[in-house]
């Protein structure tokens, strides 16, 4: 039984409906086991209530998998399987058909989806970073998926194959536009960015980016002179995280440009309130 501190983000309980494992840790009219879904859509906004306007808290990509707790009026209400995120999302996002679990992991930032394997032919939709695939042949040049439609090949990794670092993983969103609660190379926010970049790498970590400040890997020390951060220590300062890249510079989206950007220590905290003495955490993610 998850025995963290409750929290609506990650733990799926109202006043009218809770997910059975909550029972005797918080009161609701009645309780539920989920139903297993999965997204079948490019990528499926989070959003905090059920409604088309509602604020988007998060976002699900292509393949990820989902608990289902309640539905209705087109929306359901879900947990996400990668990092426990609980919200609303439009219901004809999800599938509900069985489906082998997913082999691959796309690599490229985006990539095409084909009819038939060849890149001459109109595509027929698109996958993200991150997204999962279950792919049924490997051909040369193209990846055949299990519901027909081809990739190339190049664009995916085994899921059973991390990456081996998170920054040059953050570099391949450089210029995606910044995006309240995005996670998908059309749009991320800075905790998004952070997450699916350590996913890439293996890791589990939480969504916002205070979760990530508290939990994230393991506390690194702060180095006197910025421009010691070590490649792949994750900066913390309020409202705010960033990687940096060991050289002096720091990947992270943000909305000053309403991107995500590469730049130099300096000109980051020039900006910053509070300069470099902003930040409260560095985090570092060990294997």
């Amino acid at each position: 039984m998850d025995s963290a501190p409750l929290d609506h983000r990650r733990h799926p309980f109202r006043d009218d409906i809770a997910a059975t494992y909550l029972k005797g840790r918080v009161t609701a009219q009645r309780f539920v086991d989920p139903l297993p879904a999965r997204v079948c859509s490019e990528v499926l906004s989070i959003q905090a209530r059920p409604e088309p306007r509602a604020m988007q808290i998060s976002e699900l990509l292509f393949g990820e998998d989902v608990a289902i707790y309640d539905q209705g009026a087109g929306w359901a209400w879900i947990q996400g399987a990668l990092d426990g995120y609980v919200g609303y999302v439009r219901a004809d996002g999800l599938t509900r058909e069985p489906r082998p679990a997913p082999t691959h992991i796309v690599s490229a930032r985006l990539s095409h989806l084909f009819a038939a394997p060849t890149i001459k032919d109109p595509p027929v939709g698109r996958v993200t970073l991150g997204a999962r695939l279950n792919v049924a042949d490997i051909d040369g040049k193209f990846a055949q998926l299990d519901d027909g439609r081809h990739l190339i090949a190049g664009h995916i990794r085994a899921i059973d194959a991390p990456e081996a670092d998170l920054v040059d993983v953050a570099l391949r969103n450089l210029g995606a536009p910044y995006l309240w609660g995005g996670r998908s190379s059309l749009g991320l926010d800075c905790s998004g960015l952070v997450q699916v970049a350590v996913q890439a790498i293996g890791g589990k970590p939480p969504r916002d980016s205070d979760m990530q400040r508290d939990e994230l890997g393991l506390n690194a020390p702060k180095p006197a002179d910025m421009r010691d951060l070590q490649r792949g220590d994750i900066v913390y300062f309020p409202g705010h995280c960033m990687i940096a890249d060991g050289a002096g510079k720091l990947v992270h989206a943000n909305a000053t440009h309403m991107a995500v950007t590469h730049e130099p220590v300096e000109t980051v905290f020039a900006r910053t309130r509070g300069g470099y003495g902003a930040v409260t955490h560095i985090r570092r993610w060990m294997r």
